[in-house]
């Protein structure tokens, strides 16, 4: 016998009217290792595959009483007792009496007089494929119950990580208030002072300003990243033309550009119409092109296309790139890399790029370009959500 039948023998029913054939069929499946229960009519059959509840039944067709039709048919009609396989005894050989066996739900059938080898290859093929499929029941059981666990956990991970950004949320909109006033009051007091004090005092006074630039800068950029998780900024896509979008942003940072001694170029068509947010789309394009020009060398190059139905906005630089060990990590809000430990920002740039493509249905990319970087904003041009309206 196989191992498994050794470890835990199958348990068969033999349903059977004639002692003798009982007899016969019951010692060679004990000789064969199999445990055994009897039930010598219908009724009996039923009442013990309930009690049982056997790996396989071998149930005689010719019956007093209940036939073997009539017990197989009640057997699957019984939540407890409908899985377990039946295999007929029978002496019929019509096909008609075959094809109703299989009609009212056995699973083979074994003629009179029996072969027992024959007999005990069906059984345990039979056993076989209800283990097997007892154990892919179990195994999806225990993988719906393992769904289920993580989906709870995922539910609580998700609604503390909500809870955080919430309280991180509050506290940029409520600390942004009093340093916008704290900064208006430090403007006017440096402009007062200004005929009043040493150069090297309104240096300082100055740098404490833009210190707390710096922190609004944060808030904002924070508070508008809340907006767009929240779906809030949804109520801004209208219909625009993201060529002019792109130029605007260019124009913008062309003096930048030009102190620096970075040539910044545009390749673009001269309409590009789409239903987009045009604010954040200018944000993000923005970002990028100001992150290409603190890092590149000679050159940022600005380039816009169009194909099935997405839009992609590149912007390359000649700088020194980003290792490709950091790509991911760039996107993640406060990360700052190596390369840009020594410049100016708080890692919420390439975050907000990010989470503006993610609201376009769309994407950010950042590949080599020959030693430099190459980040690619790529948005669909035909969002799903319904267009703003003017009051």
């Amino acid at each position: 016998m196989p191992d498994e039948f050794q470890i835990r023998p199958p348990v068969v029913l033999v349903v059977d009217d004639t002692a003798s054939n009982l007899g016969i069929v019951v010692d060679f499946l004990e000789a064969s290792g199999l445990q055994v229960s009897i039930a010598r009519d219908g009724e009996e059959g039923l009442n013990r595959a309930e009690l049982v509840r056997p790996d396989l039944i071998l149930l005689d067709v010719m019956m007093p009483g209940l036939d073997g039709f009539e017990v197989c048919r009640r057997l699957k009609a019984q939540p407890e007792t409908w899985e377990i396989p039946v295999i007929f005894m029978t002496s019929l050989s019509r096909a008609d009496d075959k094809h109703r066996g299989f009609q009212v739900g056995a699973v083979d059938y074994v003629t009179k007089p029996l072969q027992m080898e024959e007999l005990l290859a069906r059984v345990q093929t039979h056993v076989k494929l209800r283990r097997l499929q007892q154990a892919l029941q179990e195994r999806n059981a225990r993988l719906h119950e393992e769904i289920e666990r993580r989906q709870v956990a995922q539910e609580a991970l998700v609604e503390m990580i909500n809870s955080v950004r919430n309280s991180s949320n509050a506290i940029a909109h409520d600390l942004r208030t009093p340093l916008s006033e704290l900064r208006a009051r430090m403007e006017v007091m440096i402009f007062e002072l200004r005929k009043q004090v040493g150069t090297d005092t309104l240096e300082r006074l100055e740098g404490a300003l833009g210190d707390i630039d710096r922190v609004i800068s944060i808030f904002n950029a924070l508070l508008r990243l809340a907006e767009i998780d929240a779906g809030v900024r949804r109520s801004g896509f209208v219909s625009s033309n993201v060529a002019d979008i792109v130029s605007e942003a260019v124009d913008f940072y062309q003096p930048l550009g030009d102190v620096r001694g970075i040539a910044l170029s545009l390749t673009c068509p001269l309409e590009l119409n789409a239903i987009v947010d045009p604010l954040l789309i200018a944000q993000a394009i923005g970002n990028l092109i100001d992150n290409g020009l603190k890092y590149a060398c000679t050159r940022v190059h600005v380039s816009v296309n169009e194909r099935e139905g997405v839009i992609e906005i590149e912007v390359a630089d000649d700088g020194p790139g980003i290792p490709l060990c950091e790509r991911e990590k760039v996107t993640e809000r406060f990360y700052r890399g190596d390369a840009s430990r020594g410049t100016p920002g708080v890692g919420l740039g390439l975050a907000l790029v990010k989470s503006v493509a993610t609201l376009h249905r769309g994407t950010l990319t950042l590949a080599d370009n020959g030693g430099g970087l190459a980040v690619t904003l790529a948005v669909s041009s035909r969002p799903v959500y319904r267009l703003a309206t003017s009051p």
